[in-house]
């Protein structure tokens, strides 16, 4: 497979797009390197090839990025140039060319606050829900019928602390997740050691709602709903656990399941835990562990949402800190932020088990992928 050398990357932005064919996906990539870009490539989702790399959006400031799930349009979630003491927080939409991955600018609006971290678009279309692990909480801004965003926003602030003496001085919201109704925002604070659940109301509004208090010094960092919208589930940053949460969707109240360890029990050395994912079919459950750098691939009981370890796979690179499925779910990808570097694998579609195809792409310091067909 050819690839860019990563200091070329930049001459990319002229260039045509390579000609895709029939089972291909475009692969966006945050890269905040120098400059900060999204980058794009394509992907064959029945071998794992991953095909050039090249700049998709110059310029942009971004470590996590949404889909609109309707509309061709991307979302990035930014830090930028204010006057001093301004909020830097903002969200930029983009349009997505499906033929040439080429991504077109929008508008931009922001979140009123700073340190913007992870985003996720509602599943009717409507918001998008931004949090700040650097600001003070979790934001909400609407959409138009067109997808661009408006100048108005729904912002709270999360409050407390807890065990870890660096960590957890303060509240650091992590990850944010909509239920599958569009009634409620659920907010990983690895700082306060909750999973914040916020009602929205009639109006648009983040209103103050109830929390899961996970294990002193834990950390949650990511959350993923199951697609039956029964469970969440809580990826725990600092202690590298799993925790298996039961939804009320009437009430948006989170009780625990479970909690499971993502690392082998004679593994040692130092780790923290980074993304989790479903597989679209429910069945199957992924985790990150960067130190260990490994997929910690579980199944998924299918009546209570329980989890039964499978295998560790090495992400064959280092700091795994994003991992992904393709809309498909045949191609996983692990994005190994310190090692600059994709590597694609097959999805057993019986057991969820993982298997290196050979294909990888160099690419500097990824830390989000988004999976679009491409046309």
């Amino acid at each position: 497979m050819r690839t860019l050398p990563m200091l070329s990357l930049a001459v990319c932005t002229f260039l045509h797009a390579a000609t895709v064919f029939a089972g291909q996906q475009w692969v966006f990539i945050a890269s905040p390197a120098n400059p900060p870009s999204i980058l794009v490539c394509s992907l064959d989702t029945e071998t794992g090839a991953l095909g050039e790399t090249r700049i998709a959006a110059a310029d942009v400031n971004t470590g996590f990025m949404a889909l609109h799930p309707t509309l061709p349009l991307l979302y990035a979630g930014t830090s930028e140039a204010v006057e001093a003491g301004q909020p830097n927080g903002y969200v930029r939409a983009y349009r997505i060319d499906s033929r040439t991955g080429q991504l077109e600018f929008l508008n931009k609006a922001p979140t009123a606050d700073s340190g913007t971290t992870h985003i996720e678009v509602s599943r009717d279309g409507r918001f998008v829900a931004v949090c700040h692990y650097g600001g003070e909480g979790t934001s909400l801004i609407p959409l138009d019928a067109n997808g661009t965003l408006r100048q108005t926003v729904s912002r709270v602030k999360h409050e407390g602390s807890s065990a870890h003496p660096q960590r957890q001085k303060r509240p650091h919201p992590h990850g944010v997740a909509f239920a599958t109704d569009g009634k409620f925002v659920c907010v990983a604070d690895l700082g306060n050691d909750h999973v914040e659940v916020f009602p929205i109301s009639s109006s648009g509004e983040l209103q103050p709602g109830g929390f899961w208090k996970a294990a002193p010094g834990a950390g949650p960092r990511h959350v993923s709903f199951h697609p039956s919208g029964k469970w969440l589930y809580c990826i725990n940053e600092l202690d590298n656990t799993l925790s298996v949460l039961a939804f009320n969707s009437a009430t948006g109240e989170l009780s625990e399941i479970e909690t499971v360890n993502t690392l082998p029990a004679d593994f040692d050395g130092a780790n923290t835990t980074a993304e989790v994912v479903v597989h679209p079919s429910g069945k199957f459950l992924y985790g990150s562990n960067r130190g260990h750098n490994s997929t910690a691939v579980y199944r998924i009981d299918a009546g209570s949402g329980r989890l039964t370890f499978v295998e560790h796979v090495p992400t064959q690179g280092d700091h795994p800190r994003f991992i992904g499925l393709d809309p498909t779910g045949k191609i996983f990808i692990a994005a190994n932020m310190n090692g600059n570097n994709l590597v694609s694998f097959r999805i057993g579609q019986q057991s969820g088990a993982l298997q290196a195809t050979g294909h990888q792409a160099k690419v500097p310091r990824p830390m989000c992928l988004l999976f679009v067909p491409a046309s």
